[in-house]
């Protein structure tokens, strides 16, 4: 586990959704979570902010929360009902809320954030529109942080489509302008973030925790698996998002590979689609073939499952009882 001198400084954008909320949850433990900023994703903008405050509320994490795009940069809105509810947060029972947004929108937030103090993380685990729209109008931002840490794309097929991921697919615009930064970037994908994985046990073991957060995780989790088995799905998932925080916090849970990566833009069947380029690098580093790309993602590849579930429990379980 992380000594509190390893302790990472970050900033988490999100769009809850049952694992953006386990990721902040993480972020909040293991790390120094400076602030929490909110895009349109898995639900309209107003939504996952409702749902930010709330998990900040119900774990009693101390941070304001910003939001900021309700769309992409060029596509029109694309949310993801059938998988977290009209809302986000289909299943628990939820306290009223006591907590308001921030008046400082995530922009410009992120963008002060950041040239106040070199090397916080950014750690986008909804669509990448924010991140985007930070560089587009700071490039400064790139060569100030510490990296961006994203939840997105896949190196082996998506779910929303057949090629590509969720929050890939939502703004592919908005990935190109972060892969292309400069910054150092990791990429946890669907690839990786499948073998953290979710079930009824990890839902039954939330349960047991027995505190207000782990059942509220514990029934976005079954209202997720509930929803997978309405679609004829198994009642097994991915815990996506704590993944991107876990790559920052414990880099030992989870192995990667420097490697390009670029994603499509335009087609009818792969817009959205991460290419990773996996075919080896030589020796010394350079490019073994004439079309193939400089290195610019640390692709995240294979979790230590165990730990990671330990890892997370253990942030659900002492969060929640401080709360």
């Amino acid at each position: 586990m992380s000594s509190p001198a390893e302790r990472r400084r970050i900033l988490l954008d999100c769009d809850p959704g049952h694992d953006d909320a386990a990721a902040m949850v993480v972020a909040a433990h293991y790390g120094e979570l400076v602030g929490v900023s909110t895009v349109g994703g898995n639900a309209p903008l107003a939504d996952v902010t409702t749902n930010a405050l709330l998990t900040a509320q119900i774990f009693g994490i101390d941070v304001e929360v910003h939001p900021g795009c309700d769309r992409p940069l060029v596509a029109e809105p694309l949310h993801a009902p059938e998988v977290h509810g009209v809302s986000g947060f289909a299943g628990p029972s939820l306290p009223d809320l006591e907590r308001a947004p921030s008046t400082v929108g995530a922009i410009e937030y992120i963008i002060e954030a950041v040239r106040a103090e070199e090397g916080l993380w950014l750690v986008p685990t909804g669509p990448l529109t924010n991140i985007a729209t930070v560089i587009r109008r700071a490039p400064d931002v790139a060569a100030r942080v510490a990296g961006i840490s994203f939840m997105g794309g896949s190196a082996e097929g998506g779910n929303r489509t057949a090629t590509s991921e969720f929050n890939a697919l939502v703004d592919p615009e908005a990935v190109k302008v972060v892969l292309d930064c400069g910054a150092r970037i990791l990429m946890s994908g669907l690839d990786l973030t499948r073998q953290f994985t979710v079930d009824d046990r990890l839902a039954d073991d939330l349960a047991g925790i027995g505190t207000t957060g782990a059942l509220v995780l514990s029934d976005l989790i079954r209202a997720y698996l509930d929803k997978a088995e309405e679609r004829g799905l198994p009642r097994r998932g991915g815990l996506h998002d704590p993944c991107a925080v876990l790559a920052v916090t414990h880099p030992d849970t989870i192995e990667r590979t420097l490697r390009p990566v670029d994603i499509e833009l335009g087609g009818r069947l792969t817009r959205g689609m991460t290419v990773v380029d996996r075919r080896p690098m030589s020796r010394g580093g350079e490019r073994t073939s004439p079309d193939r790309g400089e290195a610019n993602v640390e692709h995240c590849h294979t979790l230590d499952h165990s730990r990671c579930r330990s890892l997370f429990l253990d942030a659900v379980a002492t969060l929640s009882r401080a709360a």
